[in-house]
């Protein structure tokens, strides 16, 4: 199959993808097809001013993140990258070695050249286009009828094939798989070899090239399991994309918040660097603010400690590490990394208990990592 233009991958891949509807795969992208693309890098106008108002709807909901008003080369050579991953999740292509090669060669030919993102303009742009990737899946269609059966992976099958179903015996099942399902093909069944190379690390990266992305879908099965990378780190440095992944994560649930943490203490038992340690820090405690906030006047009745402050039903129960490191810091040294009065911080989130200097911990990793361990538990 040839390359398609820019516009044919818009129009078949971007757009449905960022819209909503039917995504079409068929075969592999190519780098060389960035050649072309970058002398008409433009898709058909109506077309790009369909995709960008939508992502756009979808950004304004997460906060103020920028404006979009084009689609960046490289923001549609990472969607490119999805679409080769994507087409090797076929069955047929499960065992054709030289088309995984070929497939993890150009993928990584791509990721060099989209480069991870430097500012809140590219990530959020980058989510505009694949925020909806987790939501991607395939329906396959199997189907009995009179003479025997066939299976049609991710295509509808042919009308006349299931024509009068009383008369012929046709029964139709349906089956959707998911994103991650799908993707678990790429993985080396045993230890990956040159015969047959695996593509789960193609995926992370690519996964990592759209950050905000990256962590929004933390809470994705092994072995795709969330880490936090250089990439990710860089994205919660700027206010807005942080407060816009703490809003879509928290919508997300409760196993999010959970994928986080984990990913939060395997960075500081990795030994993360200090700077990084307080960016972290930071993030889980904004996180449980908001999270409090969120909760204050919800139809359950909030609990009462000794002293008079309140404390959300839920706050304490989803986000453990992010709770024990501000118990064990106190309002005084927490309010300064959150940019609060220490006033308006006690009204947010409960007063300090009286807390024994266990040992270690749960927070014990992060709150040493940024250099708080001694001062929160004296």
């Amino acid at each position: 199959m040839a390359d398609p233009t820019v516009d044919e991958f818009v129009s078949a891949f971007v757009e449905p993808l960022v819209l909503g509807g039917r995504v079409v795969v068929d075969g592999l992208i190519a780098p060389t097809a960035l050649g072309a693309w970058v002398r008409s890098p433009n898709p058909d106008a109506t077309r790009l001013v369909r995709v960008c108002d939508a992502a756009r709807i979808r950004l304004s909901r997460l906060g103020a993140v920028g404006p979009l008003d084009t689609l960046p080369l490289d923001a549609i050579a990472l969607a490119a990258v999805w679409y080769d991953l994507l087409a090797m999740t076929h069955p047929e292509a499960h065992s054709r070695s030289g088309l995984r090669k070929v497939a993890r060669h150009w993928c990584i030919v791509l990721l060099e050249w989209v480069k991870a993102p430097v500012s809140r303009f590219e990530v959020a742009l980058r989510h505009a286009l694949l925020g909806r990737l987790g939501e991607l899946g395939r329906v396959d269609t199997h189907v009995e009828f009179w003479a025997g059966y066939a299976d049609f992976v991710g295509v509808a099958p042919p009308k006349a094939l299931v024509a009068l179903p009383t008369v012929r015996r046709v029964r139709e099942t349906r089956r959707r798989v998911d994103l991650f399902t799908l993707l678990s093909s790429l993985e080396a069944k045993g230890a990956a070899t040159d015969e047959l190379p695996d593509l789960t690390d193609v995926t992370r990266a690519a996964l990592a090239a759209s950050p905000l992305t990256d962590l929004i879908l933390a809470d994705r099965p092994a072995p795709w399991t969330f880490r936090w990378t250089p990439a990710a780190i860089n994205a919660i440095a700027d206010g807005c994309i942080r407060g816009a992944a703490h809003r879509a994560v928290l919508a997300r649930g409760t196993a999010t918040v959970r994928a986080l943490e984990q990913a939060t203490l395997a960075a500081m038992r990795m030994g993360a660097p200090r700077a990084v340690a307080e960016s972290l820090l930071r993030f889980h405690l904004e996180m449980l603010a908001l999270d409090a906030l969120g909760h204050r006047g919800a139809a359950s009745a909030p609990t009462t400690s000794g002293s008079g402050a309140h404390q959300g039903p839920s706050t304490s129960v989803s986000q453990p590490l992010a709770m024990d490191a501000y118990l064990r810091m106190g309002a005084e040294r927490a309010a300064p990394w959150l940019g609060l009065p220490v006033e308006t911080l006690r009204r947010i989130l409960p007063a300090e208990p009286v807390r024994s200097a266990i040992k270690d911990p749960p927070s014990a990793p992060l709150l040493q990592g940024a250099g708080l361990m001694e001062a929160a538990v004296s």
